[in-house]
């Protein structure tokens, strides 16, 4: 069967959203994981060369927008998790030169 284009890009934009919302949540394993399906859906919805409508044009856009909230929020967790490493180095250092000290 035949699935439509508009019925494909419905489901690639149920999965955009789901991604944007596993990553707000932090689980940027499980937008890993979704990702490959999600190209998978937006490939065989433009395999055909027919012209796009308005209806197509709107969930493009709408999960461009997605994309870049998802974006953004993985370049802040990434920030976060920079930051985290730096502290940690930080303590580490700490404590070496007090070892240090104390010998």
């Amino acid at each position: 069967m035949m699935v439509s284009r508009h019925q494909l890009l419905d489901d690639a934009l149920d999965m955009s959203r789901r991604m944007a919302s596993l990553g707000d949540a932090g689980d940027w394993d499980a937008v890993i994981e979704l990702e490959p399906e999600r190209r998978t859906l937006l490939e065989r919805a433009f395999a055909t060369h027919a012209p796009a409508d308005e209806l197509v044009a709107d969930r493009v856009r709408a999960i461009l927008d997605l994309d870049k909230h998802l974006m953004a929020r993985s370049i802040e967790a990434r920030y976060l998790i920079a930051e985290e490493l730096i502290q940690t180095n930080k303590g580490r250092k700490a404590s070496n030169a007090y070892q240090s000290a104390r010998c």
